[in-house]
């Protein structure tokens, strides 16, 4: 299964304005528009990505981050990729905008390494809304560019995503509007992870049982939804976990592709008749240990570009607690960043 950066809500881009029902559960927004990249997260906090361009053999990314909220401000960070085989800047690092050298970089020293500082961050917010030329410049003269292409769209949808067309904080488009009319950020949802209960004998054949798998089968809106499972000739294989005392979590392989696979995942009773409910088709695997369903996704082969969502077991039910990607398929394993659009507390 060739899976994609998760789908691009375009047209829902106002998840956060004071009209909108969205609950901190919810997740937030993508957007992509030619070099950048925009996440919104469902606390409100945004985090928009740039990168050099596609063919500049620049491993560069920049990211823009704003919390949700009346007078946030904008945090940048700078991070300058490997991927084994391309040249890196060295030495000390010069951050230019439209030929104006603003000073040296400051390198933290973590592994999304260099924060800019407010002067910097400041002129860079003043040129992208227009025509910007980013540049890194290296101790050696070498220029590495950030891409303007996609900025102006991109900060214009984290306002409109945070409730700031129109205020004076607004990054795209400010106006009179009172800044206190910007929504307020929302507090991480909090999950409390709960204990499984203990194997049973019986529960491992669960895992050949026919039976289990025509009701799995019942569940599903077409044979695309999960084809390995349909199509499996032969004893059924089936993982079973058990969840507590009259239901288990039953994990069937539904896609297998060329760098991505999934596993179709439902909580179901223990006895006929089994009842099955679909938690998702589209998961990698079951961590016992921290009573979770995670998923995680290559964009592409070299794995430049990773999505990636986990669902929490409560006692009940399997909660969504975390969604994310890294942003465009650039060249770095692993991708530059990590970009949530759903984040919680658990516990």
């Amino acid at each position: 299964m060739h899976r994609l950066l998760p789908m691009l809500f375009v047209s829902l881009l106002l998840p956060f304005a004071s009209h909108a029902r969205n609950t901190s559960q919810q997740p937030g927004i993508e957007f992509v528009h030619h070099d950048w990249f925009l996440a919104c997260d469902n606390t409100g906090t945004c985090r928009a990505a740039g990168y050099g361009p596609e063919n500049a053999e620049s491993l560069l990314g920049l990211m823009l981050e704003r919390a949700g909220g009346p007078g946030s401000a904008v945090k940048a960070r700078l991070r300058v990729g490997e991927d084994g085989e391309s040249a890196a800047p060295a030495g000390t690092l010069h951050l230019l905008v439209n030929g104006r050298d603003l000073g040296a970089v400051q390198d933290t020293g973590a592994d999304e390494a260099m924060t800019l500082r407010p002067a910097q961050v400041e002129a860079l917010m003043s040129a992208l809304p227009g025509h910007a030329r980013i540049e890194v410049i290296d101790s050696s003269g070498t220029r590495w560019p950030i891409s303007d292409r996609g900025a102006a769209a991109v900060l214009l949808k984290m306002d409109e995503a945070q409730g700031r067309v129109g205020t004076p904080g607004a990054l795209v488009r400010p106006g009179k509007r009172a800044e206190a009319s910007v929504p307020a950020a929302r507090a991480k949802p909090v999950i409390m992870r709960a204990a499984l209960a203990a194997a049973r004998p019986g529960d491992s054949a669960l895992g050949s049982s026919e039976a289990l798998r025509d009701a799995l089968i019942a569940t599903l809106g077409n044979s695309d939804d999960c084809p390995r499972l349909i199509e499996y000739k032969g004893t059924p294989e089936m993982a079973i976990e058990r969840l507590d005392d009259r239901h288990v979590l039953v994990q069937a392989l539904c896609q297998m592709g060329a760098y991505n696979y999934s596993n179709g995942f439902w909580i179901a009773r223990d006895q006929p008749p089994y009842a099955p409910e679909v938690v998702t088709l589209e998961a990698e695997g079951f961590s016992h240990d921290e009573r979770t369903l995670y998923a995680r996704y290559k964009g592409r082969g070299i794995g430049d570009c990773v999505s990636g969502s986990d669902w929490v077991w409560d006692g009940r039910r399997f909660q969504p607690s975390s969604a994310f990607s890294t942003g465009l398929c650039r060249g770095m394993p692993g991708g530059h960043w990590n970009l949530p659009t759903l984040v919680s507390e658990v516990r």
